[in-house]
């Protein structure tokens, strides 16, 4: 009877260990899981770049005038913050480097004004996001952004202009 309690003590133990290892499996993979879901997807691929001209001086204008009704209250008529963030210079730049047009028109749209997230047209948003540009010194081109998120998607917000290296 000792050999058979021992061959049983000695089944019980591993299967012990095997449902330990199963377990451990199992959290690991629950872990695994956890963390993709909070890690961000990959930016998209970026065709252009806030330097290549991506809004019109039109835009600048209609931006400017939307702006100053809607925005400067809170952002400052420099955009250079108050109550609210800068929207200008170096700060703003860090904060959105990497970053899509798209990315800020959508948080431009689904967060301002504040007394009315979302109320103007997307027209309207999308001037506002060229004026942005414009007073962070990027060029104007001859082409309107379209207020839609995709191509929006597609430029790129860089600090710095980027470097063409063509041939020699």
């Amino acid at each position: 009877m000792t050999k058979r309690r021992a061959i049983n003590s000695f089944a019980q133990s591993r299967a012990a260990a095997i449902a330990g290892l199963v377990a451990i499996g199992a959290f690991c993979g629950i872990q695994r899981a956890q963390a993709a879901s909070t890690v961000q997807p990959a930016p998209e691929p970026s065709s252009r770049s806030v330097w290549d001209g991506v809004y019109t001086a039109r835009q600048i204008q209609r931006g400017s005038a939307v702006y100053a009704r809607d925005c400067a209250t809170c952002h400052g008529p420099t955009m250079n913050g108050g109550e609210a963030p800068p929207l200008a210079g170096a700060d703003f730049l860090a904060e959105w480097y990497g970053y899509s047009a798209g990315d800020l028109f959508e948080r431009i749209r689904g967060t301002m004004p504040q007394t009315g997230p979302g109320s103007l047209s997307a027209q309207e948003y999308v001037d506002v996001l060229a004026h942005i540009l414009n007073v962070n010194k990027f060029p104007a081109g001859e082409t309107e952004m379209e207020g839609l998120r995709e191509p929006l998607k597609r430029i790129r917000v860089e600090a710095a202009k980027p470097s063409r290296k063509g041939p020699n």
